[in-house]
């Protein structure tokens, strides 16, 4: 009985504290002080804040409020001058009411905070950019953290400053305004949606408006779902300006920001929860930091991000912790990934092998603890790398098949300046690159010329193939046929009508400071020196640099070469801050096979084989002859792991027979098939559709002298086209 009355004695008082949490104004200030709390834990050193105060304060006219030196008419496309002023003014908040800063409950702080307030948002027309984003997101959004901060100072603001302030945060929140600041606007999508949302929690609370507030919260976590437009697409990739792949950028902005959203309502009736909770889990951890090694994201994810200084190397160890408050069940994981984050332990550390292919953005992970793989190719259906705001100027050739490979995780780290960018890793490219300058994002990039591109998976292995028809005067079909030690890579058809050479690089990448080993004709040769050029004619057998070996099973032109490489971030990316100036020095590694001028069928073949540490490694590996290439036609690239018992093919065309002698096979339209032959003796059998053409796929296939069959397979339509059917023969 004393067991039952204390139950419900329980029980009770959680439903008073639920109750009480909810209540409006309480839901207002809890919210409130989180959004403050937050920021008070950004501060890592007080010292340096109150510095930086200092030194604004000294170009601050004390009269009327105003930055002498800021042009707040100006209203260019990229970082207008007076966009500075709303951090100076937030930074000023934060130190007043900052318990540790000298300037807490400083009241000459507390008048100039009221005076260049007063003067900012007096200004007729109010400081605004060509660009949506800094009136629509930018201005409000410091405007009301800076009013947050103020609510928890030692003196409030006075009244009619906080009116004013407020008024202009809420200038553009109708959904016809131009600044978009309103989750509901006509092109309020996916990322920015849920950043703009965020917003109006804090809007919400500030002016105890439940109705705001509820709907900030509602909208941040509304493009939790599944769509064909921007945000989470029906492959858990992310598209952001209808056609770009940007898991990493757009798409860690749509993350953190609903992680914000979250924190701030997590316990009251406006929490992340259900169904939209579930995906969100499943959606970041396979496609955020399912990209990410160690603390490395994958630069192909990235977008025109690709050309900032430090864009790879990420920190989410704030947003894990709000993972671990808001979503108890991945727990476990988030702590896992923190400590591969942190280096606690190594990026191999409960790392799963798998294969996946994202059939929506032409975008390919080859995932093993001791590696990380990545392909972006780029099909009619799709634009390329993004460039836009005078950011990646020279990223025209991002996604031709771009190849990302990670064992550290830091292979490629602020390598982006120095990159030969017709000599990206893993493409087929002629020594030509067109510069887009002064465009827009999302407007104007190239896009793919073939709608061949997609790949075939069972979660563990895979095939993925590319094909490049007359891009820039350039053609080529390319195909990655990815195993557990290896990835074979084979290029067919390679024809160009340019006066340029053509070239397939295998890797352009940090050179490792203990150099190289190759095996030349047999011969094997260790080189230590920090500038070397080699070119190899038909006779090189394998090269090995930082754990990676790099096979030739049928000779090519092989161009190596390590050099010391100078230059500044301006060279990819104008328009940033003094940081984009900084200069790099590296030493590159740099292998391409050489095609020649205007090649005519030429083709090429290598292999992959990451986590190989010694030359001894390299032999040993070889003796083995687990891989089988079987053909590499334009009509037809096979491949047979005899280890395995693996085959992967690609049919470029309808109607063309693959025989080894074990089985044969044909397809009635082109395709992507793996065949593996299980232990019990029945076979598996995956396929799919890379063109997003066909309803059926019907393949014959004789596994035996007895035992011939075809099969019909219905294809995924619609948002599932490119998708891999499976079915066990």
């Amino acid at each position: 009985m004393k067991v039952i009355i204390s139950f419900l004695l329980l029980s009770l008082l959680f439903i008073l504290v639920s109750r009480a949490q909810n209540q409006p104004d309480q839901v207002f200030q809890t919210v409130l002080s989180r959004v403050h709390q937050e920021q008070l834990a950004e501060v890592k050193n007080v010292r340096q804040l109150d510095q930086q105060i200092k030194y604004d304060l000294m170009d601050l006219d004390p009269v009327n409020g105003k930055y002498k030196s800021i042009d707040y008419a100006d209203h260019k496309r990229i970082n207008p001058s007076w966009i500075p002023v709303l951090e100076k003014i937030r930074i000023m908040t934060l130190a007043y009411g900052h318990p540790k800063s000298s300037f807490y409950k400083n009241l000459k702080l507390r008048d100039v905070i009221q005076k260049s307030l007063s003067y900012f948002s007096g200004l007729k027309p109010l400081p605004y950019c060509d660009n949506w984003y800094q009136q629509g997101i930018t201005r409000p959004q410091s405007l009301a953290l800076s009013l947050v901060n103020m609510r928890f100072g030692a003196q409030p603001l006075d009244n009619l400053v906080e009116k004013s302030t407020l008024a202009t945060i809420c200038k553009d929140t109708a959904v016809t305004s131009n600044g978009r600041n309103n989750p509901m606007h006509k092109f309020n999508f996916g990322a920015n949606k849920s950043l703009i949302a965020m917003g109006w929690i804090y809007i919400g609370a500030l002016l105890k408006d439940e109705n705001m507030l509820k709907l900030g919260a509602e909208q941040s976590y509304a493009p939790i779902q599944y769509t064909t437009g921007e945000g989470i697409q029906y492959d858990l990739s992310y598209d952001m300006h209808y056609g770009y792949l940007y898991n990493g950028g757009y798409g860690t902005v749509f993350m953190s920001s609903v992680l914000k959203s979250a924190a701030y309502t997590v316990g009251t009736k406006y929490a992340l929860q259900g169904e939209k909770l579930e995906l969100f889990r499943k959606f970041i951890l396979e496609s955020i930091f399912g990209v990410i090694r160690g603390k490395w994201i994958d630069w192909n994810v990235i977008g025109r991000g690709i050309s900032r200084v430090g864009a790879t190397q990420v920190d989410y160890i704030s947003s894990l912790a709000i993972l671990e408050r808001i979503d108890p069940r991945g727990k476990e994981q988030y702590q896992t990934i923190r400590k591969r984050m942190t280096s606690e332990v190594p990026a191999s550390f409960k790392v799963q092998s798998s294969h996946r292919h994202y059939w929506n953005a032409d975008y390919t992970v080859h995932i093993r603890p001791a590696y990380f793989i990545s392909i972006h190719a780029v099909s009619s259906r799709k634009y390329s790398q993004e460039i836009g705001n005078s950011e990646n100027m020279k990223g025209f050739w991002g996604a031709e098949g771009t190849m990302n490979l990670q064992l550290k995780g830091n292979e490629y780290f602020n390598i982006f300046p120095l990159w030969n960018w017709t000599r990206l890793p893993g493409t087929t490219l002629p020594d030509s690159l067109p510069i887009l300058k002064d465009k827009a994002p999302g407007a104007g990039d190239r896009r793919g010329t073939d709608p061949f591109s997609g790949g075939v998976s069972d979660g563990i292995y895979g095939a993925t193939a590319y094909v490049m028809k007359n891009d820039l005067q350039v053609s080529a079909k390319k195909g990655w046929f990815m195993f557990e030690e290896e990835i074979v890579c084979l290029g067919t058809g390679i024809n160009a009508g340019l006066a340029a050479p053509i070239a397939t690089t295998l890797n352009q990448v940090v050179a490792a400071p203990d150099g190289l080993t190759l095996s030349d004709g047999g011969r094997v040769t260790h080189y230590k020196r920090k500038n070397l050029h080699l070119s190899f004619k038909k006779h090189l057998d394998w090269v090995l640099h930082d754990q990676v070996g790099y096979v030739f099973p049928e000779k090519g032109i092989v161009n190596l070469s390590v050099e010391n490489r100078r230059s500044d971030w301006t060279e990819i990316s104008v328009g940033g801050d003094k940081a984009d100036e900084r200069i790099e020095n590296k030493s590159v590694f740099q292998l391409s096979i050489a095609h020649g001028i205007r090649p005519d069928a030429s083709k090429y073949t290598y292999i992959l084989l990451p986590g190989m540490k010694t030359e001894a490694q390299m032999k040993n590996y070889l003796t083995k002859k687990f891989i089988k290439i079987e053909s590499n036609t334009d009509r037809l690239q096979a491949v047979y792991h005899q280890g395995l018992k693996i085959w992967q093919m690609v049919f470029y065309e309808a109607d063309v027979s693959f025989n080894d002698g074990k089985i044969a096979v044909s397809t009635d339209i082109p395709a992507v098939l793996m065949l593996r032959k299980l232990t019990n003796g029945r076979y598996q059998l995956h396929a799919a559709d890379p063109a997003h053409l066909h309803d059926k796929l019907k393949v014959s296939i004789q596994l035996s002298s007895t035992d011939v069959r075809t099969i019909t397979l219905d294809l995924p339509q619609k948002q599932y086209a490119g998708q891999t059917v499976s079915i066990l023969l």
